[in-house]
């Protein structure tokens, strides 16, 4: 059962990619990070993301879009947060984030997005904490919603994450850190 399943998917993916069009590209934008945590301060700060995707339309309404996003991110710190090292007041981190969008569009040229991303740190602050240990997980995991504009093949998108999973890697810290994040950017399809 088990390698029969994954021969299914692809039977059935193939299958709607003939009948709808496969449609594969690249795309980057700006990111704008904060976390719920009073950690950190409420503003939001910049970034950017860059990466690829896959959209396959099973209908003339729905469809799907895979990504493969690096992305940059960054957290402020609040004044004087005692466990963090030598009065550090930026935490940066690289993540992968993979978001997998259900895209509904009630015309052609407009796509709603909903769905998951799941975030895998690459790289983050060295010894951000007093102990030396990492400040953030190795994982992420967030719900996504926002628009799309797809005009041939240029596709212009806004979106609002927020994370459902705590991301802070201190067990003496009892609130949680739940990552919110604005993005936006172009497309270009292949």
């Amino acid at each position: 059962m088990k390698k029969i399943l994954p021969f299914v998917l692809m039977l059935l993916l193939s299958g709607l990619t003939q009948a709808q069009g496969l449609k594969l590209g690249i795309k980057a934008g700006g990111n704008f990070t904060t976390n719920t945590s009073a950690s950190f301060q409420d503003n939001y700060q910049g970034g950017f993301h860059a990466g690829v995707f896959a959209r396959v339309k099973a209908s003339n309404i729905i469809g799907f879009q895979v990504e493969g996003l690096v992305s940059s991110i960054k957290l402020k710190l609040t004044p004087n947060t005692a466990i963090f090292r030598n009065a550090l007041t930026d935490i940066k981190a690289t993540y992968l984030h993979v978001p997998i969008l259900l895209n509904i569009s009630p015309l052609p040229f407009v796509s709603f997005q909903v769905g998951p991303q799941i975030g895998m740190t690459i790289q983050q602050t060295e010894n951000a904490l007093q102990n030396g240990q990492a400040a953030l997980k190795n994982k992420d995991f967030n719900l996504l919603t926002g628009v799309q504009l797809n005009l041939s093949k240029l596709s212009v998108f806004g979106r609002y994450s927020f994370g459902l999973t705590d991301i802070k890697n201190i067990s003496t810290v009892t609130d949680n850190w739940k990552s919110k994040m604005i993005q936006a950017g172009i497309g270009i399809s292949l």
